[in-house]
């Protein structure tokens, strides 16, 4: 009986991506006779449609060949989520390792005010982030949703839940091996912390690829726009090119789960040991 609720749970949240797959392969004349205009579609009651009268690309003609500027998006999204996952690596380890391995004034202060950060909504933050970007000048540009991204709270919390989580035994022969902290960090707590580490990157990713908000307040040019942009506005395209550029969006993060998922899963058990 439980693999049967499984079942019909496992179904249900996979529904939505099911639906757009089939529907990424119906044509522009199958749309209008089964659904009708988008605004007719959203408003009232449709059957739909999981089986194709006839399977077309003609969404995906139009995604890579007749509007490259998907694909100019699509690049714009891999850029800003790349850029921000490297530099949040960075900021996340040497916090991390801060946090877990030294002893500081304020330490549990500050450890607590990233918590208490983390914890806010985003819409909390967006305007004290608007303020300071105001400030440096870097309003309207990629600089403006980079920063905020790389010096994010969680990354710090995760990575000093996974490095505090590791045996002392460790760093004790590292320090009867005479190595100083970085050499610690490199060769000793790096290496032990990979799937912590991979777990932050594809959540990281994730979130990054997946912007909204910080493109819609911090940007002002539309070829600016990265690819979740571009979803939110279907008035633009017609609705079988929604489906399949939404279907090529998911691709990259759900490649990155599938290859990173027993890393994603021991990371986060991992960074609540202790």
């Amino acid at each position: 009986m439980k693999y049967i609720f499984l079942a019909v749970m496992a179904f249900a949240a996979l529904f939505p991506l099911i639906f757009q797959l089939v529907n990424s392969f119906i044509g522009a004349d199958e749309y209008m006779r089964y659904y009708g205009t988008l605004g007719t579609a959203l408003s009232g009651f449709n059957p739909l449609r999981l089986i194709p009268d006839m399977i077309s690309i003609e969404g995906y003609r139009e995604v890579f060949y007749a509007r490259p500027h998907f694909l100019v998006r699509f690049w714009w999204s891999i850029f800003l989520a790349v850029s921000i996952l490297v530099g949040q690596l960075i900021v996340a380890v040497a916090g991390g390792y801060a946090f877990a391995r030294f002893r500081f004034p304020m330490r549990g202060v500050l450890f607590f005010i990233i918590v208490l950060i983390m914890m806010m909504p985003l819409t909390v933050t967006l305007v004290p982030n608007l303020i300071v970007i105001d400030a440096l000048g870097i309003n309207g540009t990629y600089a403006a949703i980079i920063l905020p991204g790389i010096f994010s709270a969680f990354g710090v919390f995760l990575m000093r839940q996974v490095m505090r989580a590791l045996p002392q035994s460790l760093f004790e022969s590292a320090r009867i091996d005479g190595a100083g902290s970085f050499r610690t960090l490199l060769f000793v707590c790096l290496p032990n912390c990979k799937h912590g580490l991979a777990a932050l990157a594809v959540l990281n990713f994730a979130d990054s690829w997946n912007m909204v908000e910080q493109p819609m307040v911090f940007l002002h040019a539309a070829h600016q726009f990265p690819l979740a942009m571009f979803l939110v506005q279907p008035d633009a395209v017609r609705p079988e090119v929604i489906f399949a550029a939404g279907i090529l969006s998911v691709l990259p993060v759900l490649m990155l789960f599938l290859w990173f998922k027993d890393d994603i899963a021991y990371g986060i058990e991992y960074s609540v040991v202790k």
